[in-house]
């Protein structure tokens, strides 16, 4: 490695570009990371749409994620991450899931974190 040390050190300019370089590409990722770190219920993160894949077809289709995650909300009992999402290609059985995997993982464990928490109760009707 002595050979790149002195090529950087008789071409000052090269490191520094390399360096420059190097320097953009993490505030981009950084960038990227916080603009899609919102908390998960941000009217932004609602209002995106999805894409469903049904497991059992292969068909895809795109729904509003405020309208997906309010289903999966009322669906009774834990969610799995095979698929639980009705699928319009399979009859209406629960075997669609996100395209994403890292997000549909997500998005079951959150979900049933918050059933969890949540235990069943129903709000009081006020009067």
């Amino acid at each position: 490695m002595p050979g790149i040390r002195s090529f950087i050190s008789n071409n000052p300019r090269l490191g520094w570009t390399v360096a420059l370089g190097i320097f953009v590409i993490a505030v981009a990722v950084i960038a990227i990371q916080l603009k899609n770190s919102g908390p998960p219920d941000s009217i932004a993160r609602r209002s995106e749409d999805v894409t469903l894949r049904c497991t059992e077809t292969g068909n895809e289709w795109t729904m509003n994620r405020g309208q997906f995650e309010r289903a999966l909300m009322t669906y009774q009992g834990e969610l799995t991450p095979e698929g639980m999402f009705p699928s319009k290609f399979a009859d209406g059985r629960p075997v669609a899931i996100l395209v994403d995997r890292s997000d549909w993982q997500e998005t079951v464990e959150r979900i049933n974190a918050a059933k969890e928490a949540y235990g069943g109760q129903r709000r009081g009707t006020g009067g």
